[in-house]
């Protein structure tokens, strides 16, 4: 779809309004739009998420999980943008701007921040799941669910070889996973300093789940420990050497914190279940079939990880450098 397709239906939405498409940026499976909206004397930016591989009634599960979460969170330092329409059939999703940037760039060293920042960053990503864990949590004895509409063979295998455990644990509430929840999903504001303690950042959400999943957090948690690793792989860290953050503490800091806002321990079996799905999830990186259609960042990125971080991609143990030397530590 074109920006001029896209500013036309636009302007349907908003009748005497003049849409213009001021940037737009092809990502993993979407591609975003960066709208400006002007009606009469008052201007404003919109963002339009143009799914690839879409399907209609995932297009309307990830607004209306949006549109949840933006109404049931009460929390002044945590949001999503603002949901404004959506068109199924057309793979259209409209939000409000965030100006802001995602975690994932300053843990990236892209746009570096304090030490200070990061770590307020990091607490605020984990209360932040927690909000959403308790706005889509299920009664306890709903049964575990996947979506056999889409090819997540790791994942799913995992939850299969997982679920008969779930007694032993502690975190046994079921949710409707967050999915991808990641450094990559989290928007940061920008002036929202945080690292001299002048200003709090303030956190928003994207890109809410879009499939029937049911499960307990352990995939979520998994799922940032992942993301923080991944970062890890690439040349500002791996090459550079550049660090104002280790995954190791950042991830206790951040699992910590999830506990004392669910107000759980986590025992051994829980921390196997993390560490479960976290290989999961790297089996999952190099499983280029599941997209369908995809555009060269996927492409790219097996083949950097193929060839440099082969010691990351074939661990065999699932304990195997998380935590350090093989050695679990209890929560608590």
């Amino acid at each position: 779809m074109s920006s001029g397709t896209v500013s036309d239906f636009i302007e349907k939405q908003y009748p005497g309004a003049r849409a213009k498409v001021n940037w737009s940026y092809p990502y993993r499976n979407s591609q975003i739009f960066m709208v400006d909206l002007r009606q009469k004397d008052e201007s404003h930016r919109i963002v339009v998420k143009l799914s690839r591989n879409y399907k209609p009634v995932q297009v309307e599960a990830e607004y209306e999980n949006l549109s949840r979460f933006y109404a049931g969170c009460k929390d002044s330092e945590i949001s999503s943008p603002r949901p404004l329409f959506v068109e199924s059939r057309k793979g259209l999703l409209a939000m409000s701007y965030v100006d802001g940037l995602p975690l994932a760039h300053m843990l990236h060293e892209v746009r570096p921040k304090s030490s200070d920042y990061i770590h307020r960053a990091v607490d605020l990503s984990a209360v932040a799941l927690a909000q959403y864990h308790r706005l889509f949590r299920w009664p306890e004895d709903k049964p575990i669910t996947v979506d056999p509409t889409v090819k997540e063979d790791d994942i799913n295998r995992c939850i299969s070889e997982c679920a008969q455990r779930l007694d032993e644990c502690n975190l046994r509430c079921r949710v409707t996973p967050f999915f991808d929840f990641t450094a990559w999903n989290i928007m940061m504001e920008n002036g929202s300093n945080g690292g001299n303690g002048s200003v709090s950042p303030k956190l928003y959400l994207i890109d809410f789940p879009r499939l029937e999943y049911v499960f307990t957090p352990h995939l979520d948690l998994a799922r940032f420990r992942f993301g923080l690793e991944l970062i890890k792989q690439f040349p500002p860290a791996k090459f550079l050497r550049i660090s104002r953050w280790e995954v190791e503490p950042l991830f206790e800091q951040f699992l910590s914190r999830y506990c004392q806002e669910m107000q759980i321990d986590l025992n051994l079996e829980d921390l196997r279940l993390i560490a479960c799905f976290r290989k999961a999830n790297i089996r999952r990186s190099q499983d280029l079939l599941r997209k369908g259609k995809y555009g060269w960042q996927p492409t790219l990125e097996k083949a950097y990880l193929s060839t440099f971080c082969r010691d990351w991609l074939e661990q065999k143990d699932d304990f195997a450098m998380w935590p350090e030397n093989g050695q679990v530590k209890l929560v608590g």
